[in-house]
This record gives C-alpha cells, structure tokens and sequence, in this order.
C-alpha cells in the first residue's frame, strides 16, 4: 500500500534537522579557519542563517515551496567559490560540499515535495525496457562523476590550490590550456564551471525512481538538456582545442569522452518522456500540470519485469546502445581526418580538424538506438570534404576515398535491438 504525502513528509523530516545543522556549520567555519576572508565568510554566515530558517520551515508539511528555496542555496554554494574566487581549498571545498549536502537532502533523498509516485508499469508503452531504471541511470551517474573529478583537479589549478598539474599524455598540453587566454576570458574558473555542472548532473541523476520519465518530465528534460546539448557544444570545443588554443589537453579529452558516453545513454529517456507529453496532449490532457507534476493515474498495465539476476542488470545497463561496424568504421574515419597528414593549406588543415572531430562526435552518439538516424549528418560532411578535396587539391586521392567511404558506411543503419513505442518509425 502507497504510503501517503503526509506519511512521506515525516519519514524524512530528519532531513530538515540536518539541513539547518549544515547552516550552523556555515556559520561556524569561517570563524575557525578563514578569519580573514570578508566576502568569502560573509556569503558563509548568510546562507547559514537562511539555511537555519528555511530548514525549520521545510519542517511543515504545507510549506512545499521551502525545500525548493533550500536546494536554490545549495546551487549557489556550489556557485559562490567560482565567483569570489575563494582564495582558500578550505573555502572551496566546504561550500561545494555543503552546497551538494543540502541538495541532497532538500529534494534528492526525500523526493519532489507534493510528488506521486503511481503503481503501474515502469515500461512506456511499446518500448522493451526502461529508460529510466537504475541499471540505465547508474553509468551516466558514474561517467559525471569521474568528469567531475576531472574538471576539479584543473579547477584546483586554476585557483590556486595546487602549483602543478600532471599531463600524462600531453605534457605540459592540460597547463598550456587552462592558463590560454581562452580560459582567462572566462570571468570564473572554467574548470570550476564544468565541475559545478556535473555536480548537478550526479545529484540529478539520482533524482526521480524508476518511473521518473512518467512522474516528473521537467526534471528528465532538464537533465538531458544539461547533458546533450550543452555536453554535445562542450565536446566540440574540447576536440577544437589544437585550434583554438594550440595544445591538447588529455583532462579535458577524458571529459569528453565522459561526456559522449553521458549523451548516448540518456538520450533513450528523454525521447520517452517527448513521447509520453505529445501523447497528454494528443488526448488534450493537462499538459502543463503533467509537464511539472507527472502523471497522477496508473500510467499502463502491469507487465511483468523483475531484475533477478546480476547478468540482467548488466544487460539492461547497455540496452538502448549497440556498436554496429559501420559506425565504428565511421569514429574511426573522424579520428584520421582529426589526427591524419596536414594539409599544405591553413584553411583546409582547419577544415579537416573541425570535420573529423564533427564526424567521430556524431558516429558516435547515433550508436545510441534511439538516435540512428542521426548518423546521416555525417554525409553532408563527407560532401565537404569531396568538395575541399577538388577545390584545394591537396591529399587529394585521401580525402577522396575518406569521403566516398564515410558516404557509403552511414547508409547502412546497423541492427536495432530494442523497440521504442512509436519512435521506432524514426529509427531508419
């Protein structure tokens, strides 16, 4: 039996407790370990005033819009150390960490206030699995997270918390670039920017059950707009870096390639909640209500779908993506073109960089079932490619039969294992 608002509300009133034991910790730390800090321990002792009071007023039941004013303050504790440009790790590190605390523990652990979670199936309808079960979620939890850890370690560089930055691959590649007058245009740590971001990604990552694509389609479209979009810009911007800045940069190639992993496994549940809402409004239903709320029926019949087994989980983890040869073949084609002979000309060297960076990001996202289709971006590409060839005259027989290669692999669209509802007449 579904326990009731009221019952879920007291369940997790320990949560409010330590929320405002956060706020006196705020309070107390500048005094211990930053005494000469003015702005950096003013901003501390503010928002754990505000801290104390929002947590005792989350303590009611009818104050719905308190948590949400908690969790706002533990975006900009996450946000202020970037802006003041704490002087301090200590000053970096407590509000960061105090920031995602409070997060948690607003709206992460105790749930959406007022939120429903409905019995019923956890498939949408027509699809063979759930985009949102955990066995999906967890790996692109895991790739932000190791992001994260990445974009602090050169954050931490950036601000002056350590005075050496260790380059595996590249050498002095990862210093070169975060000291470029690229990254000092930024008015904050651009490092310190993107660590904030997947910071957001792993707590919303946890957020939601298993039917979340159902019960709360905001928060998943938020979610994918953080990681496909703004991911999808901030992987072309990395494999630009030889072009941009000079150098490569092996922190933030790892990061890229968290992010990829990120954009092809989440892609699955946001189409299924874009589906769910053209279906509310097809049906002329609350649009707008559903769109914050989610659902508040039983939302199909229960199927049968149990995790009995270890194998299952791990099948299900990568359910949604599948490597057929021909995309490989196509990542493999982006990376010469980027890495492959330098053109005699500037302009056409530029060229061949941005298009094979392009071609092996997008080859590679369309391994992702649900955005198959996606892989034909790739011929206009190619056609570029042709076209430079006839008109630079440089590695012509190269770039001619990469063209005519890359042309003839994306036509075939590569075994579908999974079935979509009604996006399957998209996956072409």
């Amino acid at each position: 039996m579904p326990e009731t608002l009221l019952q879920k509300h007291y369940k997790y009133l320990w949560t409010r407790f330590v929320i405002m034991a956060v706020g006196i910790w705020l309070m107390v730390t500048p005094v211990t370990f930053n005494q000469h800090l003015l702005w950096t321990n003013l901003n501390d002792i503010i928002l754990g005033i505000l801290l104390i009071i929002l947590g005792m007023l989350s303590l009611s039941p009818t104050r719905l819009w308190a948590p949400f004013a908690v969790a706002g303050l533990g975006v900009w504790l996450q946000f202020a150390p970037l802006i003041f440009w704490a002087p301090t790790a200590v000053n970096y590190l407590n509000d960061t960490s105090c920031g995602a605390i409070v997060i948690l523990l607003s709206i992460i652990i105790p749930g959406t206030p007022g939120g429903k979670e409905p019995l019923g199936n956890e498939i949408p309808p027509g699809w063979s699995y759930n985009p949102s079960s955990w066995s999906q979620r967890l790996p692109v939890i895991a790739m932000a997270f190791f992001a994260w850890m990445s974009a602090r370690y050169m954050a931490a560089y950036q601000l002056g918390y350590i005075d050496h930055i260790w380059d595996p691959v590249f050498h002095n590649g990862t210093l070169r670039v975060i000291t470029s007058d690229l990254s000092k245009s930024f008015p904050i740590s651009d490092a310190g920017l993107g660590a904030l971001i997947y910071t957001m990604e792993v707590l919303m990552g946890f957020k939601g059950r298993t039917r979340r694509w159902y019960t709360m389609p905001w928060m998943v479209l938020l979610f994918g707009i953080m990681v496909i979009p703004a991911g999808f810009v901030s992987i072309l911007l990395i494999m630009l870096q030889p072009l941009i800045v000079g150098y490569w940069c092996f922190w933030c190639l790892f990061t890229a390639v968290c992010m990829l992993v990120m954009i092809a496994l989440s892609i699955d549940e946001v189409i299924a909640v874009l589906l769910f809402l053209a279906d509310v409004k097809k049906n002329k239903g609350p649009f707008w209500k559903i769109f914050w709320k989610g659902g508040e029926q039983v939302p199909y019949p229960e199927i049968p779908y149990k995790h009995e087994t270890i194998l299952h989980s791990f099948y299900e983890m990568k359910a949604g993506v599948t490597f057929p040869w021909n995309l490989i073949v196509s990542v493999l084609l982006g990376g010469i073109l980027m890495f492959g002979p330098s053109s005699l000309s500037p302009l056409f060297s530029d060229i061949d960089h941005v298009v094979g960076a392009l071609v092996a990001t997008i080859a590679f996202i369309a391994m992702a079932e649900p955005a198959r289709a996606f892989r034909f971006v790739n011929i206009p590409l190619a056609i570029i490619i042709l076209v430079c060839s006839f008109v630079f005259r440089e590695y012509f027989l190269f770039h001619f039969f990469w063209s005519l290669i890359l042309i003839a692999v994306c036509l075939s669209r590569g075994k579908i294992l999974q079935k979509y509802g009604n996006w399957d007449r998209f996956i072409f």
